[in-house]
């Protein structure tokens, strides 16, 4: 364990700090454990479901050429082993991700008047989206997995920004008046966040 604090602090005071504080360490310490374990056990394989606009969709590894989705399954060639599985799939995401989310970046540019200067689908694993000063939005491709109100509820987020660079009173009326239901969304996004930190995508 590690413990981080200015400079100048005092041992003894760190001490009392990490004596008093041991039970809920001792918990997030077992919480991290668990995660971890979790991430290690990640596997996809014939059958098991993936998350798409918060549905829960077949995984189906079977006899075709390249991989496939329709909406209501994910198809992998049955060729592929454990880590190309995953590649597929990934792509298979982030091709979605990019379809989708321009089209919903569009959608409410109009609605906004909003002109974001392009719309980029990255690996991002702690945010689900980004404005750049230049207003060039990023969203992460496992945004995707999100039910369609919290994309929506992050799309609208970013086209804010391209306002407001900030999270003023200003930036939370413009996104309210979209979307009044947000903090709602907001929680949503935090479970599926503490879902996806128990599985390993990185290929």
């Amino acid at each position: 364990m590690e413990v981080r604090a200015p400079l100048k602090t005092p041992k003894a005071f760190l001490d009392r700090f990490v004596m008093e504080k041991s039970e809920w360490i001792e918990m997030a310490s077992a919480e991290a454990r668990k995660r971890h374990e979790k991430r290690q056990a990640f596997i996809l394989k014939d059958g098991c479901s993936l998350l798409y606009m918060g549905e829960k969709l077949p995984l189906v590894c079977c006899e075709l050429k390249k991989p496939l989705f329709d909406e209501e399954c994910f198809y992998i060639p049955d060729r592929f082993a454990e880590e190309k599985i995953k590649e597929a799939v990934v792509k298979l995401y982030r091709s979605e991700a990019k379809r989708v989310l321009n089209e919903k970046v569009h959608y409410y540019a109009e609605q906004m008047h909003a002109r974001p200067t392009s719309v980029k689908i990255n690996n991002a694993r702690t945010r689900w989206g980004s404005c750049s000063g230049k207003n060039s939005l990023n969203f992460s491709w496992k945004l995707i997995m999100a039910p369609e109100s919290a994309i929506d509820y992050v799309v609208i987020h970013e086209l804010a920004h391209t306002f407001e660079h900030n999270h003023s009173a200003a930036f939370w009326n413009i996104v309210a008046a979209f979307i009044p239901d947000y903090k709602m969304q907001q929680s949503i996004l935090k479970e599926l966040g503490i879902l996806l930190s128990t599985q390993n995508w990185e290929v």
